[in-house]
């Protein structure tokens, strides 16, 4: 465990352990897009038909909206997003040997002002798919729900409650 995590920890047990005996409190909505915010990089599991299917996905926008991800329209997880909008979305980070775990409901969004926005700031490797092929070929999924919780070697999730209703 590096000096970082183990100062994370030391907050994390000095802040809300003292609340709930033995377990911690839940993060705030706050902490949660915070810690994706410093770690963008998240592994979403979904399912196709009744078959798990998991991927390495940027989120590619966070604001107090939640959390904002954008595909190809003819991808396989648009369809499996479209067909099925549950989600889990595992955040790592491996310095400080924390894991932040989001399960929720993604919401389709109609919103090309975010994907300008997106393509603009943020995935600017596709710029030259939309001038080829139009804004429709991107799709955005929004989780702005769910519940999640943290993981790391000393805290495992199973000692852990749901950490926030997020």
């Amino acid at each position: 465990m590096t000096s970082t995590g183990t100062s994370f920890l030391k907050w994390y047990t000095h802040e809300y352990e003292s609340n709930i005996p033995e377990r911690g409190v839940p993060m705030k909505r706050e902490d949660i897009l915070e810690f994706v915010r410093r770690n963008t990089n998240a592994f979403m599991a979904t399912l196709d038909g009744s078959k798990p299917c998991v991927r390495a996905m940027g989120t590619a926008h966070i604001d107090e909206n939640g959390l904002t991800f954008c595909t190809g329209t003819g991808k396989d997880v648009c369809r499996q997003l479209l067909s099925n909008p549950s989600v889990e979305l595992c955040y790592w980070n491996m310095k400080e040997g924390i894991q932040l775990r989001v399960r929720g409901m993604m919401e389709k969004l109609d919103d090309e002002a975010l994907k300008k926005h997106i393509v603009e700031t943020r995935f600017t490797f596709l710029k030259p798919v939309v001038e080829q092929f139009g804004w429709y070929t991107l799709t955005l999924f929004r989780l702005s729900g769910g519940e999640a919780r943290t993981w790391s070697s000393e805290n495992p999730a199973e000692r852990n409650p749901v950490v926030y209703d997020f």
